[in-house]
């Protein structure tokens, strides 16, 4: 099969190109899932690289050779002999693990979801990382009606779905846009209060929307914790979620400046909270199918990007800001009908 390998950490991901490498074999308990669509994300980058987390030489777990990639959707072509579950032969499905940048890839039923019926594979894989947000803005934020939000890197997918969620609830969103372009397209795509473009005296701009008072929560998805503080209300919170790292740089926090503010910054780890607290997770998974498949958050997609080949130019895009909302590309074709 086709493939997008790191066999070496690579300073450069939009050099990386498509390899043959041989289809994977599942396990007794996985299935084979040919990839119609994946999802390219900063996170990405930043595993081609050697700059993420999960490439830590101690306590890391991604190291070369392996398969670039995590957000994809498909269809099943193979599921395990004897598994009596509640996905098929010939299901589509959404979901993410390492290695979705390729034709086929292996994966347990813990790593996948069934695609609805209403919805297509494309949005389904551009909607599958952003369930995180749903997560960070009702279930750690607890946002409720009439508070008044900050979202930093609102144009991009987690960005952009958490605005869409906060509003859903009745919040005041206030959108933080990374240049005057992007402040634009949310003003004319995007229902939110107010927009604020990231450069000098930004902070004071969000303070003085708030009267003064500052916002009641601060969804961080870029790294920006101290500029939050500035931001936020007494007693105010703040919500760490995707991997919030400019540059790959983690920032320092002065515990001090919690202190005088009485701040709560709580860190998302979206994927190990679900494996610890399923139940939660369920939870998670069906408010924010439930709010999918109602309108209330929908994807925001950038371009047309066909074949792995098009998986370099997808990862330059988004490391020179030029993308707003998700990037999706198509990998193959799968009948799916009249869907959104």
């Amino acid at each position: 099969m086709k493939a997008i390998l790191v066999s070496q950490f690579v300073s450069d991901p939009s050099t990386l190109r498509p390899s043959t490498v041989p289809t994977p074999s599942p396990e007794p308990d996985q299935y084979l899932v040919h990839i119609t669509h994946c999802s390219p994300q900063h996170a990405d980058i930043l595993h081609a690289q050697g700059k993420h987390q999960n490439n830590n030489a101690k306590r890391g777990w991604c190291f070369p050779p392996f398969i670039l990639g995590y957000d994809f959707a498909g269809v099943i072509q193979s599921a395990p002999a004897n598994r009596i579950g509640r996905l098929r032969e010939g299901d589509r499905v959404f979901g993410a693990a390492i290695g979705a940048f390729a034709e086929y890839i292996c994966v347990t039923e813990a790593a996948i979801r069934k695609v609805p019926d209403a919805l297509s594979n494309e949005t389904a894989c551009a909607m599958s990382g952003q369930a995180v947000s749903y997560a960070a803005v009702v279930h750690i934020a607890k946002v409720k009606a009439g508070d008044t939000v900050l979202v930093s890197g609102a144009s991009g997918g987690l960005g952009s779905v958490c605005c869409m969620v906060a509003k859903a609830i009745g919040a005041r969103v206030i959108a933080l846009a990374g240049d005057v372009g992007k402040a634009e397209h949310m003003r004319r795509h995007m229902d939110v209060d107010e927009v604020v473009v990231m450069q000098h005296g930004w902070a004071q701009k969000v303070i003085s929307l708030t009267d003064g008072r500052g916002v009641d929560v601060v969804l961080d998805n870029i790294g920006m914790v101290n500029d939050a503080i500035r931001c936020v209300a007494y007693f105010g919170r703040i919500v760490i979620l995707g991997f919030a790292a400019r540059k790959g740089v983690m920032e320092e926090v002065k515990m001090n400046k919690l202190l005088l503010k009485s701040v709560t910054v709580t860190g998302y780890r979206f994927g190990e909270s679900g494996r610890r607290y399923p139940d939660e997770l369920k939870r998670i998974w069906d408010g924010y199918l439930g709010m999918l498949q109602q309108g209330q958050v929908k994807p925001v997609l950038y371009g047309k990007y066909n074949g792995l080949q098009d998986v370099g130019i997808a990862l330059a895009d988004l490391a020179n800001r030029r993308v707003y909302g998700k990037v999706v590309v198509k990998v193959a074709d799968a009948y799916e009908g009249a869907r959104l």
